[in-house]
């Protein structure tokens, strides 16, 4: 049984999938759980600035927990269409900063969680990719719209058909995930990353995620994003993050972003 824990760091919020035991498998009641704290975190803005999501132990989660699923009752069209996709666009939707920390294995819906996030950090020996052939399932989770994005029509067939694994390392030299840090490394370098972030112009931020996030949605034209840049840089400059940007630029110093 997996427990979904949030807690704040300060102005990070955290995020836990802690089931050890059964490798962080998360069934239908445990997403509700997870839209529950993202949604208390979305209420917490602006006090909190970045939110970080990981799971408790070796992995980050093996998936879906299927230990009590029976196929001839189960519906898996409601359980992705109607609990899983509300919590992926929730955690995509939130206006800060989000960082997967992934060790392990991140497979299935537990990908699609890691990838719900602005930043994936994983070990080196981190494991993505699709088990569904052992079981005679689909891989789901927008996982194939990552997979085909990043690597390509014949190296996502690779991983579905094979179920063989891509290693953290690879998967970071493919794009699939942001960075690859050595296992022992990876929680200080994760916690680095996040105390530098919520230092930054949130406003800014906010902004770019929106419009990256576009950008991959819609894939507009170059002079559309030209177009989109130059609006959005006034709409930046209106604010004041952009103003103590500036002159701590000018005063060579550093900029202190409320």
């Amino acid at each position: 049984m997996t427990e979904i824990r949030l807690s704040n760091q300060g102005n990070i919020a955290e995020i836990v999938l802690d089931g050890p035991e059964s490798r962080n498998a998360l069934d239908a009641d445990n997403l509700r759980d997870l839209a529950a704290a993202v949604a208390k975190v979305a209420e917490a803005i602006p006090s909190v600035r970045a939110v970080l999501i990981r799971g408790e132990g070796k992995v980050f989660s093996s998936g879906r927990d299927i230990s009590a699923v029976g196929v001839e009752t189960d519906d898996a069209h409601a359980f992705l269409a109607e609990v899983f996709t509300p919590v992926f666009q929730a955690i995509r939707a939130l206006p800060i900063p989000v960082i997967s920390q992934v060790q392990g294995a991140a497979l299935g819906l537990g990908f699609g969680v890691a990838a719900a996030a602005d930043i994936i950090i994983a070990a080196d020996t981190a494991k993505f990719g699709s088990p569904f052939a052992a079981i005679g399932a689909m891989l789901d989770s927008g996982a194939h719209h990552v997979f085909l994005d990043r690597v390509g029509y014949h190296r996502t067939m690779d991983l579905i058909i094979t179920g063989d694994f891509m290693t953290g390392a690879e998967a970071a030299a493919a794009g699939v995930v942001s960075r690859a840090v050595p296992v022992e490394e990876l929680s200080d370098f994760v916690a680095s990353k996040l105390a530098t972030i919520v230092t930054g112009p949130a406003e800014a931020f906010a902004m770019e995620k929106g419009f990256v996030q576009k950008l991959a949605d819609d894939r507009p034209t170059l002079a559309q994003v030209l177009a989109e840049e130059a609006n959005l840089q006034e709409t930046a400059r209106q604010t004041p993050d952009y103003a103590e940007g500036f002159r701590a630029f000018q005063e060579r110093r550093a900029p202190n972003f409320g």
